[in-house]
């Protein structure tokens, strides 16, 4: 896929409701005082950045990078997985 059709899925998976935060990026979340509106925010008018996209062969899925910032100007990278749903990974940030 490439990034037009990856934030196209993106979009289209948040509002159908079908996103699920894995352990892993809750801890992150609440370590670095994010909200899940807060992370929707940054899926739906973020970007993808191509380059950080890795294959993960242990689940046999693409994890793709996601930058993008909140309400209060936070620039943050989420990393999520497209399946039949969007599931988030891990939350970087912020940045710069």
């Amino acid at each position: 896929m490439h990034s037009q059709e990856i934030m196209r899925r993106i979009r289209s998976l948040i509002a159908a409701g079908k996103i699920r935060i894995l352990k892993h990026a809750a801890d992150r979340m609440a370590l670095r005082g994010y909200t899940l509106p807060e992370i929707e925010q940054v899926l739906k008018g973020g970007f993808h950045e191509s380059e950080r996209d890795e294959f993960d062969q242990t689940h046999a899925v693409w994890t793709h990078a996601i930058e993008g910032s909140t309400r209060d100007g936070r620039t943050t990278r989420v990393v999520v997985v497209i399946v039949d749903e969007l599931l988030v990974v891990s939350v970087v940030g912020p940045l710069r």
